[in-house]
């Protein structure tokens, strides 16, 4: 097997100069993922000099490549693009002992979907026959596979809703996959909410805002990925509502995702809500134990085609699907660190090796705290009103609360920054890197004040142990 420690890089290129680029990116990247994502995605990435104008980013395997490229890579570039006074290009490959390829540019840019023909930045990887199906999901596979087919007027938005890491991204990509498998002609375009808003507002500022426009609606399927991200957006939600408006009275598709239903979205026009709720609103559960062992041991499988003699001991598969609750997003993080952890180090994968790397994640699941539980908490500690956390308003009463429940937030739950923002009224991640740093520093010199963040911190793990 290959070792990522083995690529010969470009002599000319100042490896030394590399590095600390590299570790802006990932301390931006601690502050925006869960812990355990970063642990068994970055901790193993190498950035590596490819010539002057191009970095790659060295993967261990192409099982690690494949879901860093789709779960974590526009955000890497972002970071990279902040942190890069040279703005050089990114790419994202796999461990070889040939060194970086220099022909293929991950971090290239994309074709815009302001002038979308085709668009889907989805490989093949995500479909409907490698999707897991079981009593939490198999309502919203069996819709997505008729939306799929073609337009279904009794489901139109289809709008799927669910926890992280439930298995949403993978049905909106397996759905823009199969419809064009069916039909090579379609002009199907995937987005996540927060690429449709650059793209708006990129437009408004050039001279593309008709063209913009236009291309949207003559669409015959779109994708929204993590809607909840237009909340409190109201231009963007604006012209949202007019651009599904036209796609439904076309006939065309639209299949939308979010991390709640409409009804539980903070800030969002009643025009959109309104269209949203009147096709099909679809949850996808949490996962089951049954489900996410069936989810470990298609993985496995999987892996089998990359490593030599591959195998996951019945014992470490139970332990893993009993142990880690929260998504298989985090399931499948699991199962990397423990194969990360062994096999690539030449060890066999035993329940005791499991374990031992996985004590700390197993450690930090055993108290489960939502951010619905956080709020609700808060607002009774604090004597607040459901929505007073939500709202804009900056009296002292209500903003420090708010700051004391977006710490807890991220202290007690595996939620991103982003995700935490939308979830206190549409903010985006500054504010709660603001609100963090500011109950940080506070704690640091208010003993009361400290005293009051542990009062409710163990509130709130005592309701859940």
């Amino acid at each position: 097997m290959a070792n990522h420690n083995h690529y010969i890089v470009n002599q000319d290129a100042d490896i030394n100069q590399l590095q600390p680029v590299w570790a802006m990116v990932r301390e931006g990247l601690g502050q925006q993922i869960p812990a355990s994502d970063f642990r068994s995605w970055i901790d193993r990435l190498q950035a590596v000099p490819v010539d002057e104008d191009r970095v790659a980013l060295i993967a261990p395997n192409t099982f690690s490549r494949d879901w860093i490229q789709e779960n974590l890579f526009d955000l890497i570039c972002k970071l990279w693009i902040k942190s890069d006074p040279q703005n050089r290009s990114l790419s994202l490959q796999v461990a070889s002992g040939k060194g970086p390829s220099t022909n293929t540019d991950a971090g290239a840019k994309k074709a815009d979907p302001a002038s979308m023909s085709v668009a889907d930045t989805a490989g093949h990887k995500y479909r409907f026959d490698n999707f897991v199906v079981g009593p939490s999901n198999e309502v919203a596979w069996a819709v997505s596979k008729q939306a799929a087919r073609g337009p279904q007027s009794r489901f139109n938005p289809l709008f799927i809703h669910g926890g992280y890491g439930l298995g949403k991204t993978h049905l909106l990509r397996a759905i823009a996959h199969q419809s064009r498998a069916q039909s090579p002609t379609k002009k199907v375009l995937f987005l996540t909410a927060e690429a449709f808003v650059q793209k708006f507002v990129t437009s408004l500022r050039g001279t593309q805002s008709l063209e913009f426009k236009k291309n949207l609606r003559s669409l015959d399927l779109l994708l929204i990925d993590d809607l909840h991200f237009l909340a409190g957006k109201t231009a963007t939600q604006e012209e949202f509502v007019h651009t599904l408006g036209s796609l439904i009275e076309n006939g065309s598709q639209v299949v939308l995702s979010a991390d709640r239903s409409p009804g539980e979205i903070a800030a969002l026009d009643d025009r959109l809500r309104s269209h949203l709720s009147g096709g099909l609103v679809c949850r996808i559960a949490p996962a089951a134990f049954e489900l996410r062992r069936e989810i470990l041991v298609q993985q496995v499988e999987e892996m089998k085609t990359e490593f030599e003699n591959f195998k996951v001991p019945d014992d470490v598969l139970d332990f893993l699907a009993s142990k880690i609750c929260s998504s298989p997003r985090e399931l499948l993080g699991a199962l990397n660190m423990v194969v990360s952890g062994t096999v690539l180090i030449g060890r066999p994968v035993t329940l005791e090796q499991a374990r031992d790397i996985l004590s700390d994640v197993v450690r930090a699941t055993r108290v489960k705290v939502s951010i619905s539980d956080i709020k609700n908490g808060t607002t009774s500690w604090f004597g607040l009103g459901k929505e007073d956390l939500l709202s804009r308003r900056k009296t002292r009463n209500i903003v420090r609360p708010r700051q004391i429940a977006m710490y807890l937030a991220k202290e007690l739950t595996s939620c991103s920054l982003p995700m935490i923002g939308q979830r206190f009224g549409g903010r985006d991640h500054t504010t709660v890197i603001h609100a963090i740093k500011t109950i940080q520093k506070l704690i640091a010199e208010d003993t009361a004040l400290a005293d009051e963040v542990e009062g409710l911190r163990r509130s709130l793990t005592k309701l859940q142990s």
